[in-house]
């Protein structure tokens, strides 16, 4: 997670993005990763691969997480319910919640036997205009 902390922050710093935004920013990359690395590779021993492309255009931040992991839709099923009981509540789905609470789109395309996940956001700048 490193390198993804170095890219989102020298991405954050280059485009003049707020610095809190960074962390929201790597919240959702972490997820993506953390789905990616449990659930991603159920058959398989060798290592996966992911890529990562943030983009600004205008105020609206854009991620593109594409990964060679087994074929899954993050957005296909329902949310979570959250007014239940907690000991009544299925376990996962929280993390999907988390993704979809801090984006305002969220789309999902298996393409080339890759997983295309696209996040957007609009996003706080500190520079003046």
């Amino acid at each position: 997670m490193r390198q993804v902390d170095a890219f989102v922050a020298a991405f954050v710093r280059e485009q003049g993005i707020a610095a809190d935004e960074a962390a929201r920013i790597l919240i959702l990359l972490e997820e993506l990763i953390t789905n990616l690395m449990k659930y991603g590779y159920p058959d398989r021993a060798e290592s996966g691969r992911a890529e990562i492309v943030l983009a600004l255009n205008g105020s609206r931040l854009e991620i593109e997480f594409i990964d060679d992991g087994c074929e899954f839709d993050p957005f296909a099923g329902p949310p979570p319910n959250l007014d239940g009981a907690l000991e009544e509540r299925p376990v996962g789905g929280l993390g999907l919640h988390i993704l979809r609470s801090l984006t305002d789109e969220a789309r999902y395309e298996r393409r080339n036997d890759s997983n295309v996940i696209r996040l957007s956001r609009i996003v706080a700048s500190t520079r003046i205009s």
